[in-house]
């Protein structure tokens, strides 16, 4: 008699957690707005990361200026977002130069400290102007074929364009 008592209890009870469950799960169903617009939101943004990354960007604007104004190395100048251990590669003009990067949320990322080779090159004006500013861009912008690199989201430092 104890065992059948014993029984019964624990059907009791595990019937009560299993309608309790099922309860606040209906519950979540009734507010799907919020769980919709987080989705929505992570899709966004996964979208707009799979555009980013796997690809190279060629430089075409230096703080506004088009790179046929510019000396000849910013022809050469090219940056590649890799999803292999978020590495960040690329050419500012005479050196090649590496290091990690972090996506966030809203379009922003986050560079490590960059590293480069240290070839001596006739001019270093675009070199050290597209280092300094990857060093301190936080956001990016992709509009079809063309990378928007700013800071605060204000106006584009540089600009790219993706390689075929």
């Amino acid at each position: 008699m104890k065992t059948f008592g014993l029984f019964f209890a624990s059907l009791s009870l595990a019937l009560f957690l299993n309608c309790n469950g099922n309860a606040t799960k209906k519950g979540s169903q009734d507010e799907p707005s919020k769980s919709t617009s987080k989705v929505q939101v992570s899709t966004d943004q996964e979208n707009s990361q799979k555009q980013l990354v796997d690809k190279k960007w060629k430089l075409t604007k230096l703080l506004g200026q088009d790179v046929s104004e510019l000396d000849n190395s910013a022809h050469k100048v090219f940056i590649q977002f890799s999803t292999e251990e978020n590495r960040l590669v690329g050419n500012s003009g005479c050196n090649s130069f590496g290091g990690t990067y972090t996506l966030k949320e809203g379009n922003r990322f986050e560079t490590s400290q960059l590293i480069s080779t240290m070839m001596a090159c006739e001019n270093m004006e675009i070199e050290d102007q597209f280092m300094g500013i990857i060093q301190r861009a936080d956001t990016y912008i992709i509009n079809g074929n063309t990378l928007q690199i700013t800071k605060a989201k204000m106006a584009p430092l540089a600009e790219f364009k993706l390689e075929n």
